[in-house]
């Protein structure tokens, strides 16, 4: 069903030209658009960034750390439809007044058989996600694992080669905590220079935070 939706796809000036099957434009590289939301947390002057991990029935990088809830925009969506997947995948009602808008991010990512080319729209909500906050489903998501900004940085920036995470995962309608430990290569394959300037955005916000403190 997923690989024959069809997409609004676009020239590389953002510009609509035209729709395309999901599987047509990951094959060619067609831009196209997509959504990501995010979900962090300040606390005690600590930023913490919500990850999923991906179900390992996924047929695109399962069992990967990905964006908190995140999904392509049909041919008929706007940017804003895309909270829908924050309801599907998490079970959490989340409109546009409770998020902050970061723009457009530009990804490009190749692949053997997948190249994708994508407008994403990136927005950030914050909120604490605790047990019971959020109802996973399952054949998309397998749990949601909470990364401090410092974590983030030392991972991808080089500075450790592992990380050890404390989880909520989710297995037939159970939740249960879950301690598993990453590498680098087990973030899923956005753009380097995405997760760059996401660091920066979440970095501007610790620092704000920090002054209201003060």
């Amino acid at each position: 069903m997923a690989e024959t939706e069809r997409l609004r796809i676009f020239n590389e000036n953002y510009e609509p030209v035209g729709t395309a099957s999901r599987n047509e434009v990951h094959r060619e590289g067609l831009w196209h658009e997509t959504f990501h939301c995010w979900f962090y947390t300040v606390d005690q002057e600590e930023l913490t960034i919500y990850f999923q991990k991906r179900s390992l029935d996924k047929k695109d990088f399962p069992g990967m750390l990905d964006i908190s809830a995140a999904g392509h925009l049909l041919e008929d969506e706007e940017v804003l439809d895309g909270f829908r997947e924050v309801k599907e995948e998490l079970g959490i009602d989340v409109s546009a007044v409770d998020a902050e808008s970061l723009g457009v991010f530009i990804v490009e990512i190749h692949l053997d058989g997948f190249i994708d080319h994508e407008f994403t729209n990136v927005f950030l909500v914050k909120k604490q996600l605790n047990e019971g906050d959020f109802f996973l489903q399952e054949e998309e998501v397998e749990g949601i694992f909470p990364v401090k900004l410092t974590q983030l940085k030392e991972i991808f920036y080089g500075t450790v080669e592992t990380v050890t995470l404390d989880g909520v995962c989710q297995s037939k309608n159970r939740q249960f905590f879950d301690r598993q430990t990453f590498r680098k290569s087990d973030f899923c394959a956005n753009a380097y220079t995405y997760y760059d300037r996401l660091i920066h955005s979440f970095e501007k916000i610790l620092e704000n935070e920090r002054k209201t403190l003060d």
